[in-house]
């Protein structure tokens, strides 16, 4: 998170050739946090943007899919972002390279995507009245938010990302997407923000179907996330040791990464020491997560809060089941008992009744699954939501 972030930048950009401004032509430049999120998040609306005679750049960290980014059309400027600690020199060089590619690229629109890049974008256009319409783009609410913060520490930097926050969200020639209608509601009296200023996008999906061999295990359970403990890991872990107490055959495999910038993160030690002493397996961050869901029986979220879970639509996509809790954004996804089982957050028992239900009910897992393929298909696939963009960016350059 960005109270996290060690933000060291030289902005600089890669390996793309000066193009010219064509008249009329909307140019949108995203802030993003790291190359490989926006690939998997954002390049879909960034292509489906290109195609449709906007042009595109992106300022992220430089990493391994830049080439990717680039050969889809995108230009591409280089902001490096570790997670380490803050240093609010490095924050000041930070938002000097966004003015820099504001001043390259002339953008007419600069969307942020989350809270750091959002507060980020706002530092280096707060006094510039000749700054393109700002987009904030709320992905989620990150642990700062999720959880009441117990130290003076935690408290102070909460109280400045909140402070820092409110002001982006209230400026002028801004406009705030959130993902889910919990953290629009939350935000609007939180910072006092007008039906005019602030709306509701829901995430998508790049819609596909992978044709995967049929090896689907019964007992599979499968979650997929960071491994952070306000994403409910120990109450997996322990719902899925009741299973076992119970003789129900199962295995649990936990796809997904450490985050060492992440406060609510397991380390890599813990992680190892974890699996070896429970029994379940953990995969680490994976390339091939739609073949680990085409392998599982079920897929289990057991977060405490969300922007738009992409593991859901992706489960929905592969026509499996899901156990999430009753949180914000989960229940923009999953209606219980119609595509899915909505549980208590942070209830261990309310789980594992839920895991134990649907593992040993394959009729039920079938009926959810395919309910849920449907709904995924017909509202959050990205031909219906990307349009959703190219109307707000229009609308807003209109004004």
């Amino acid at each position: 998170m960005f109270w996290f972030i060690k933000l060291g930048i030289k902005q600089t950009k890669i390996n793309t050739p000066i193009s010219l401004i064509t008249q009329n032509q909307k140019r949108i430049l995203f802030v993003s946090a790291a190359d490989w999120a926006f690939r998997i998040h954002r390049l879909s609306l960034a292509k489906w943007l290109i195609g449709r005679g906007f042009k595109v750049a992106v300022i992220c960290p430089k990493g391994d899919v830049v080439e990717e980014l680039q050969q889809s059309g995108l230009e591409v400027y280089e902001m490096h972002l570790s997670r380490d600690r803050i240093s609010l020199s490095e924050l000041f060089a930070a938002s000097k390279s966004i003015i820099q590619s504001i001043e390259n690229f002339n953008p007419d629109i600069l969307h942020c995507i989350s809270l750091r890049c959002i507060l980020l974008g706002w530092y280096a256009t707060r006094t510039n009245s000749t700054s393109p319409r700002l987009v904030n783009h709320v992905i989620g609410m990150g642990s700062i938010f999720s959880e009441n913060p117990r130290s003076i520490r935690l408290k102070m930097i909460r109280g400045i990302v909140d402070w820092g926050l409110k002001r982006a969200f209230r400026m002028h020639n801004s406009t705030t997407v959130f993902q889910n209608y919990d953290d629009l509601r939350w935000w609007q009296q939180r910072a006092g923000l007008q039906s005019n200023q602030a709306l509701c996008i829901p995430g998508g999906i790049d819609w596909h179907l992978d044709n995967y061999e049929d090896t689907l295990n019964e007992g599979r359970i499968l979650f997929v996330g960071r491994m952070l403990r306000d994403k409910g890991i120990l109450e997996l872990i322990d719902a899925w040791g009741e299973l076992l107490k119970e003789g129900i055959s199962s295995e649990l495999y936990l796809c997904g990464a450490v985050d060492p910038g992440n406060p609510n993160s397991f380390s890599k030690a813990e992680m190892e020491t974890l699996a070896e002493k429970r029994g379940f397996k953990w995969l680490g961050r994976r390339d091939d997560v739609p073949e680990q869901m085409a392998r599982a029986a079920l897929i289990v979220l057991p977060t405490y809060r969300e922007g738009f879970p992409r593991v859901l639509l992706e489960a929905g996509m592969a026509s499996r089941a899901v156990v999430a809790t009753d949180v914000p954004g989960c229940r923009e996804i999953v209606e219980n008992e119609k595509t899915g089982l909505l549980v208590k957050p942070r209830e261990v028992r309310s789980l594992f009744r839920a895991m134990k239900r649907l593992i040993n009910d394959s009729s039920l897992r079938e009926q959810l699954a395919h309910r849920l393929h449907e709904r995924v298909k017909a509202e959050f696939s990205d031909s219906v939501i990307n349009p959703k963009w190219g109307d707000l960016y229009d609308n807003i350059t209109r004004t």
